[in-house]
């Protein structure tokens, strides 16, 4: 049952103690209310209502014991370390996004997916991998789809931190975010354009957009763009549903988008992933969501056959499912988990 739930609960010795002998007063009484039943039904009663006291008295004992401080935790299913600098999985949400970064010091989550989601996909995965409490989480956009799910994370699973942009925009569901990450007393720094995020002593994130004067219409046009240098040697940009309007201003300074990996979702208009953009990135594999409805979060076939024709590897999420990529010293590799697909680099 352990590996079932992924739960240590220390706390339930002392539970025991308490509740055990009172289980023992309930199953004499029911017995005793069994027993004097044909004889008097008044006395069968009294038995009857002090095993109801009972029961709700083991109740709330049990309710008790349970919001213990370190009571309980959540593990992860034992493993012989694989010496990965990071690890990082990004969740298969439909047109939503959740990626995990995980450091050998830290756990952080970029997005949350919505709100759904976490029920569905994000409580179970993150339990699975034996998380009590995030790092940080880092919220790249107003879209419900991506950041509905952040109310239930933060009150389940505590972020230290909370990354957000400093931006105007008009989702009543990050309003509410904001409101509710300053009731739990959660941090919240904004970031902007050329400032970085320390995520651990391997894994830097550096903020590439947007500006901090920027002002766009769509939630889309403003969403963090995020570059991960991870051991100082592989790169990955996290581009949430970026289109090419982004594109375009990062593309004044082409120097700096280098990256192994692209993770992407897609942009409102369908387009996003210009060759112009590509070529300056040179990525070697691109990880990106893709559902069938509505049309414009489906991947184009002429784009999918143009990313090809570059030579980069694509892992697009309704083939694929959720993908882990594993960051070493002299490589990494990404491994999808439906089809099972592992493909290996060596780091630049």
């Amino acid at each position: 049952m352990l590996w079932h739930y992924y739960l240590v609960t220390p706390i339930s010795l002392l539970a025991n103690l308490v509740v055990i002998p009172l289980a023992f007063f309930i199953l004499a009484g029911g017995m005793l209310s069994m027993l004097t039943a044909p004889v008097s039904a008044s006395l069968a009663l009294v038995f009857k209502n002090a095993n109801w006291v009972l029961a709700r008295l083991v109740l709330g004992i049990v309710h008790l014991f349970a919001q213990w401080p370190t009571g309980h935790f959540y593990v992860e299913r034992p493993h012989l370390p694989n010496g990965a600098r990071a690890e990082i999985t990004v969740l298969d949400l439909g047109a939503g996004a959740a990626v995990h970064v995980r450091t050998r010091a830290s756990d952080w989550l970029f997005d949350s997916g919505g709100e759904r989601d976490f029920e569905r996909v994000m409580r179970n995965y993150l339990r699975s991998r034996g998380i009590n409490r995030l790092d940080g989480l880092l919220l790249s956009h107003g879209d419900a789809a991506h950041i509905g799910g952040a109310s239930a994370i933060a009150q389940a699973f505590r972020p230290r931190t909370i990354i957000d942009t400093g931006l105007h925009d008009r989702s009543h569901v990050h309003h509410a975010l904001i409101a509710q990450f300053a009731e739990l007393k959660i941090p919240r720094t904004l970031r902007a354009a050329n400032e970085e995020i320390k995520l651990s002593r391997d894994v830097m994130a550096r903020v590439i957009f947007p500006p901090r004067d920027f002002n766009a219409s769509m939630a889309d046009d403003q969403t963090i763009v995020a570059q991960l240098l991870i051991a100082g040697k592989s790169r990955l940009l996290f581009m949430s549903d970026s289109g090419e309007a982004t594109e375009r201003v990062l593309l004044q300074h082409p120097a700096e988008l280098r990256s192994d990996i692209i993770v992407k979702g897609q942009h409102h208009s369908g387009k996003s992933g210009s060759p112009e953009f590509l070529d300056a990135v040179q990525p070697v594999a691109i990880v990106a969501t893709s559902r069938n409805f509505p049309q414009s979060e489906h991947i184009p076939d002429e784009w999918a056959e143009m990313v090809r024709e570059r030579g980069i590897k694509l892992l697009r999420q309704d083939e694929s499912g959720a993908v882990e990529l594993k960051f070493f010293r002299d490589h990494w590799e990404a491994a999808s988990y439906l089809n099972h697909d592992i493909f290996r680099n060596s780091s630049r």
